[in-house]
């Protein structure tokens, strides 16, 4: 699991900040969940059961070490996909 290389730290509000490096970039990424869904997800539960009110980017990178940045640059727009449909 990914989420094993990342630095922890626990938040007065009950939440825990992970981060680390995007796998993809090397940049440094964060994300914060709540300490409930965290533990659930380390026990096994899948990341969208555990973290579904998470963003899909910010569940990537728990799941992969892939960054909202690392994505774009693995999986760039198609130069199709910005064409206006009226053509």
């Amino acid at each position: 699991m990914y989420i094993d290389k990342l630095t922890y730290r626990q938040n007065l509000d009950g939440t825990v900040t992970l981060s680390g490096p995007c796998q993809v970039t090397g940049q440094e990424y964060s994300v914060t969940v709540g300490i409930v869904p965290l533990t659930q997800y380390i026990n096994g539960a899948h990341a969208q059961t555990a973290f579904p009110d998470l963003p899909p980017e910010q569940r990537e990178f728990l799941i992969s070490g892939t960054s909202p940045e690392g994505w774009a640059q693995i999986f760039p727009p198609r130069w199709d996909e910005d064409l206006d449909d009226d053509y």
